[in-house]
């Protein structure tokens, strides 16, 4: 089994979890375990997103090691329509790591909840793509 299909097999277990961490949490927003888990799997979830693109554009000859150099690299190699999400995603990830005032991690969570799952929804489905 290669890096990559490990890499995936393993995203796709996250993901599995991520999706029911979030319909857990739609459901009663103001349960802080559900927050704090939502926060959790989200973190898993993009470290494995952004380790399957590494893989992927090693098996590219592309070489980068770096979150920003991997999501700029597979947005220029068009894996991503936008970059940008992604890069919101790894601050945000970071963020929620070290971030204490409610309001903000309230915004992250929200983000982690709609437009981050969206995308990694959408990345989730090109995975099974090259999967096959």
């Amino acid at each position: 089994m290669s890096r990559l299909t490990e890499r995936i097999e393993n995203f796709n277990k996250a993901y599995n979890l991520y999706e029911q961490t979030r319909t857990a949490y739609c459901n009663d927003k103001e349960n802080k375990i559900l927050q704090l888990a939502l926060i959790q799997s989200f973190e898993i979830i993009f470290e494995l997103g952004w380790k399957c693109l590494k893989d992927y554009l090693e098996s590219k000859d592309i070489e980068e090691h770096t979150p920003r150099d991997v999501i700029k690299a597979s947005f220029n190699a068009n894996i991503l329509p936008t970059a940008q999400i992604w890069i919101d995603m790894a601050k945000d990830r970071n963020a929620s790591t070290h971030e204490y005032n409610e309001e903000k991690v309230g915004l992250i969570i929200e983000k982690i909840g709609t437009v981050y799952f969206e995308e990694l929804s959408r990345f989730h489905s090109w995975l099974g793509d090259i999967n096959g």
